[in-house]
């Protein structure tokens, strides 16, 4: 990163800007955490034929010298693991296995155009609803299909290379981080084309997703310009201005092709946790759910960006980063109602929240044993049935050191799927996403996850995409 006179706010921003991206592994002990283990015809005549040249013809000796020099400049320049890996460019010369049709969405507008009105025996117009369109996409995909769209990508690089063209061409994944740090973001028009070329690509329309806080995570500052804090918004008490910052950053984001913003931070933060230095709206309940619902709404009134509230149940009482361990959340259940979980019953209640972020942190009082992002008493006790969500629930990034010290990315994969959440992320390349895939597959092999509970995610990642208006009812 460029160094300047900002001082220490650049410094600052460095430290956050890696918010999704493993850290530096600390050692922790948590090995209450999990009982599973951590880290499978006849010749007219019969003269005898004419002596060849030998077995390659010179010219042919040269074609296949120059062929083998190609492929050794490509291995050393991608490396071992991209070449021979699983998914490697040698992979890619023996054919892809994928099997998806590339032309589903059409096949289902098809199938929705010839098909009667129920009591009828012939075609008439009707109405399509958003549900029988979803349910329609999802009949025609295979498991492997559905679990590609629960996954949510990083990948390195400005350009449209091989991870992730593999990641979305093979493995059908739903979405796509835009990560500074991972180098995805150097100027306007290449980030443009990059993600109209992922859409290109994609059977399924994605979500592109962004960390666009403002403040000290502001990913688009050296494109757009710097953006204010939530800190700075919620000092206002104005929730004209923060409907205002969230009209501007949906503006930003729909310009480059971003759709999915994992913002706004409900938090309601205390002064000692570093990590939400100056990233949420305030320090009561109150503040934080009317200056955070204020911009979600700027946010989401185009109908081009959705936003994501994060990092339920809440790291505003907690020191420890996730990024590195698993802190804990000593609260009562009585606190953790009236402080922490006070902004998104609210909000969700008024129906603005399409998607949700949860965290990986200890909650005492309600299981002391896995997670949050893992553990089912959380996600679907809390999240689901408690306070009522029933749109997209997303982990933070399954590949934190805090995970992946106890658990293998299948294992975590598995676990989130079971504890409710129906995006996960984490993978940065497609091995990682297959072994995200296989360890839910060998979950449903074993009974513990039902093809249904995949469906139900599915479903709820394609309202969201209708939603964005990314998918289009057709015609009938």
């Amino acid at each position: 990163m460029k160094r300047s006179s900002m001082g220490f706010f650049e410094e600052q921003h460095e430290q956050q800007n890696d918010e999704h991206e493993q850290r530096p592994k600390d050692t922790i002990n948590l090995a209450a955490l999990t009982h599973k283990n951590p880290k499978t015809t006849i010749p007219l005549e019969m003269h005898a034929p004419e002596p060849a040249e030998g077995l390659f013809s010179r010219g042919r000796a040269i074609l296949l010298s120059v062929f083998l020099l190609i492929v050794i400049i490509n291995a050393a320049n991608l490396g071992s693991s991209q070449f021979i890996g699983t998914h490697g460019w040698a992979f890619v010369l023996s054919g892809s296995s994928a099997t998806s049709d590339s032309n589903l969405l059409r096949d289902v507008a098809n199938q929705l155009r010839h098909t009667s009105t129920p009591g009828t025996k012939t075609q008439t117009n009707r109405k399509i609803t958003p549900e029988e369109y979803i349910n329609t996409i999802l009949q025609k995909m295979t498991l492997d299909e559905k679990i590609g769209q629960m996954m949510i990508v990083q990948f390195t690089g400005p350009d449209y290379g091989l991870d992730i063209s593999t990641m979305i061409d093979q493995y059908k994944i739903g979405a796509v981080l835009i990560f500074a740090a991972n180098n995805n973001i150097v100027s306007k028009p290449q980030l443009k084309g990059l993600i109209q070329q992922m859409q290109k690509d994609s059977t399924i329309p994605l979500a592109i997703a962004i960390d666009q806080e403002g403040g000290l995570v502001d990913r688009l500052q050296y494109l757009d310009g710097l953006r204010p804090s939530a800190t700075s918004i919620g000092a206002t008490n104005d929730p004209t201005k923060a409907m205002a910052a969230g009209m501007q950053d949906a503006k930003d984001l729909s310009y480059y092709g971003i759709n999915l913003n994992l913002a706004p931070v409900v938090d309601v933060t205390n002064v000692y946790n570093p990590q939400l230095y100056l990233r949420t709206f305030g320090t009561n309940a109150e503040t934080v759910t009317t200056m955070a619902g204020a911009y979600l709404r700027g946010l989401q009134e185009s109908g081009k960006v959705m936003g994501t509230l994060k990092h339920f149940p809440g790291l505003g009482d907690v020191s420890a980063d996730p990024h590195t361990s698993v802190p804990s959340l000593n609260r009562t259940q009585s606190a953790l109602t009236a402080i922490d979980w006070q902004p998104y019953r609210s909000l969700i209640a008024r129906g603005d929240v399409q998607a949700i972020m949860v965290t990986h942190e200890i909650v005492t009082k309600i299981d002391d044993t896995k997670p949050s992002s893992l553990s089912y008493k959380v996600v679907t006790g809390i999240l689901r049935n408690q306070l009522g969500f029933q749109g997209v629930i997303m982990t933070d990034s399954l590949t934190m050191e805090g995970i992946i010290a106890y658990y293998t990315e299948a294992q975590a994969a598995a676990m989130a799927v079971e504890a409710g959440s129906d995006l996960l992320m984490g993978a940065s390349t497609p091995d990682s996403v297959v072994n995200m895939i296989n360890g839910i597959k060998q979950a449903i092999s074993a009974g513990e996850i039902s093809q249904q509970r995949i469906d139900v995610s599915v479903r709820r990642i394609l309202m969201l995409k209708y939603h964005m208006g990314l998918l289009q009812i057709p015609s009938v």
